[in-house]
């Protein structure tokens, strides 16, 4: 995972795309998934660019996995964000039909300290690591331990929407989108989890 803070600028918007384009090449993640995080978070910085107030930031967390990559872009305003039909010889509107149609999935959360994060899950990931001729040092394990009996029937659910919520609502607590400093820097700030 990797989280990074820019100004709310235009020009911040190309050190977004570079950032993360740099850092999905050195994750080894397939090519046709960097060219589509790539469209795709240039279209949702741009949008968070227009979305924000001077004094907040544009922040941007990647996670990648053997499946897809999940960009996730915060902003400080709290509306929510909607695809529109543009117009034939307009100029805006397209941005979120892109995202639309190069991600597998995408959606957005409101953040309990304000603002939102739009999130787009890509296709592709993480490319298989060539296997090593050592010997592996084996994992420790552990012993499972037997704990209390559910005092209620325990039901899962595996709705595909509920789950959504749910994950939504889980990151909605996490305030990777603040600047470690609490405060805005007037260039990018990254960090690595």
């Amino acid at each position: 995972m990797a989280v990074a803070h820019f100004p709310p600028t235009v020009a911040a918007v190309p050190a977004v795309r570079s950032s993360t384009v740099r850092t999905l090449t050195e994750w080894s993640v397939d090519s046709q998934a960097v060219n589509g995080t790539e469209v795709v978070v240039c279209e949702l910085a741009s949008n968070a660019v227009k979305a924000s107030r001077p004094d907040d930031v544009v922040a941007i967390r990647l996670t990648a996995t053997t499946g897809h990559v999940l960009l996730e872009v915060w902003d400080g305003n709290d509306i929510a964000p909607r695809i529109k039909s543009p117009d034939l010889f307009g100029e805006d509107g397209r941005g979120l039909l892109m995202v639309d149609a190069l991600s597998r999935r995408w959606s957005w959360y409101r953040v309990k300290t304000g603002g939102k994060v739009i999130w787009a899950e890509i296709v592709g990931g993480l490319q298989a690591a060539p296997q090593t001729t050592g010997a592996a040092t084996p994992m420790p394990s552990r012993r499972p331990r037997v704990g209390p009996a559910p005092t209620a029937p325990v039901v899962y659910r595996t709705d595909p929407e509920t789950l959504r919520r749910v994950a939504d609502a889980l990151r909605a607590l996490d305030p990777w989108h603040r600047p470690p400093t609490g405060r805005r820097s007037s260039e990018a700030t990254a960090r690595k989890a």
